[in-house]
């Protein structure tokens, strides 16, 4: 699991209002915008609308926090990154979804 300096608070991200940028491929979507802070952080939702199994969505995010991880992905400069999964995302394996996330973020 990723560290928690390293994961973004959700809900205070999404009340403030600064310029975010976004990008979508056919099974994710990420936002992201700059911090002051000189690490970057993330934060990865699963909506019952991509799996109404809450093992499925786990899963996912699990995938998505070690991918984070594993490539070091935190230590580039100061962003944060909201990556939203969208419904297609339920069926890939734990592969694809590392290549689909290698596309969007790198």
């Amino acid at each position: 699991m990723l560290a928690k300096k390293f994961r973004l608070p959700i809900q205070e991200w999404r009340k403030e209002k600064k310029e975010t940028v976004s990008r979508k491929n056919d099974f994710f979507a990420v936002k992201f915008r700059a911090n002051n802070l000189k690490f970057s952080r993330f934060g990865a939702v699963v909506s019952s609308k991509v799996s109404k199994s809450a093992v499925v969505r786990n899963k996912i995010k699990r995938t998505i926090f070690d991918f984070i991880r594993l490539k070091k992905i935190y230590q580039r400069a100061g962003r944060d990154f909201l990556i939203i999964a969208l419904s297609r995302a339920s069926r890939l394996k734990k592969e694809e979804i590392e290549k689909q996330l290698e596309q969007i973020l790198l």
